[in-house]
């Protein structure tokens, strides 16, 4: 016994001489009271926020949101120490504990109809986080990942009042909630965004349009709806209905099965072609079914394209150049997106715009080495971050 007290003893002190000098003190800490081991790994602690930006969406979305945080093991070790912080925009699963549990993987696995399932670390998420700090060259970091469901799926990270604020919520509200609760380096230089699928398309938009917010950005399987794809997701609308007995989207849970397409559609549509006069979705789909057959609307698909990343690349070409880090990568068989990612690092390219664009197979799905990829990526994060001193 008294070799393991002395054992912790060293621990603790090992522990606080690795606090160098890269941290300032501050007698008013804004730690929340949390209840973690000084020694040990690293944790996640989760709390209540409330976003005024949510306040009055017309979906009836609860603008009190659940945030998850993950402390590395320094955080309670040095208590005067500050950290840098990557942020991760959850797609589908579409709720903000996407990366802790490997149930709603499965729901979206089959309402997909994906040809493979997600890496979900057999170890469990907080010990696989803990051993990228531990043994994969990753730096010690924040990491928050916010909850941005909404009633029928995901969030695009858009405003529009139909789904709420989401980019004021994130930009705004959460940058400053999570700078006035932890001990962050509350500086753009320090921040970093990050995102799969749909929140991938958020991680890069946010990241381009507010580079005094964020100057690293890793996204993840971008997805991408062309006009084939939007055709090809209309067809099967009336199949699922016919299958589910029920008309239209369902509420979204993650841990149930749901409608993939119509809720897609749905969610899609509310974020980019919102419409408050048009109940009870409140959007305007991009097509019409003429003798049974979807055809497209033009000039609501010119308004769908008018957002897409091609689009919103070519507005923010200054916020783009100033961005540090712009990665991206895409499955050479992901049916949400390859080619038009392909098209994307091209267009970037044309724009003399410094990013990385890395494909993967094996088998290269939208979902696939999803925890491989993003390890690589919030390795390489924290490594961008310049080295801090008070």
């Amino acid at each position: 016994m008294k070799t393991k007290i002395l054992l912790a003893v060293l621990t603790t002190v090992c522990l606080l001489a690795a606090c160098e000098k890269d941290h300032f003190s501050d007698e008013n800490d804004p730690t929340p009271t949390k209840k973690a081991a000084l020694i040990g790994e690293g944790t996640i602690v989760s709390e209540m926020m409330h976003v005024k930006a949510l306040e009055g969406n017309l979906l009836g979305d609860p603008a009190d949101r659940m945030i998850r945080v993950y402390l590395p093991k320094s955080y309670y070790a040095c208590p005067e120490k500050r950290f840098p912080v990557i942020y991760f925009l959850h797609g589908t699963p579409a709720w903000g504990g996407m990366l802790t549990d490997p149930v709603p993987y499965e729901y979206f696995f089959q309402a997909a109809q994906l040809p493979s399932r997600v890496d979900f670390p057999a170890e469990g998420f907080l010990p696989w986080l803990n051993g990228l700090i531990d043994n994969k060259g990753m730096k010690e970091a924040i990491v928050v990942m916010p909850d941005a469901q909404t009633r029928y799926g995901v969030s695009m990270y858009l405003n529009n009042p139909v789904q709420g604020n989401y980019e004021d919520y994130i930009v705004e509200e959460l940058v400053d909630f999570v700078d006035r609760n932890y001990r962050t380096i509350p500086h753009f230089n320090w921040r970093a965004i990050s995102g799969h699928c749909a929140g991938a398309i958020g991680a890069l938009n946010i990241a381009m349009k507010h580079p005094k917010v964020f100057r690293y950005v890793g996204a993840l399987s971008p997805s991408h709806f062309p006009e084939p794809l939007v055709l090809y997701m209309a067809g099967l609308l009336a199949m699922e209905d016919q299958m589910w007995g029920i008309e239209g989207p369902l509420p979204y849970d993650p841990f149930a099965p749901f409608k993939f397409v119509n809720n897609s559609a749905y969610s899609l549509s509310q974020a980019w072609l919102p419409n408050p006069e048009n109940p009870p979705y409140y959007c305007d789909l991009p097509i019409e079914f003429v003798n049974g057959q979807p055809v497209i609307v033009p000039e609501l698909m010119e308004k769908w394209n008018a957002q897409s990343l091609f689009a919103t690349v070519r507005q923010n070409s200054i916020g783009l150049k100033q961005l540090k880090t712009i990665y991206f990568d895409c499955g050479i068989n992901d049916d949400f997106g390859f080619d038009e990612n392909v098209k994307l690092h091209m267009k970037l390219d044309e724009m003399h715009i410094k990013h990385q664009f890395e494909t993967f197979d094996n088998p290269g799905t939208h979902i696939s080495n999803l925890y491989e990829r993003l390890g690589m990526v919030w390795v390489m994060l924290s490594n961008d971050f310049p080295e801090y001193n008070d």
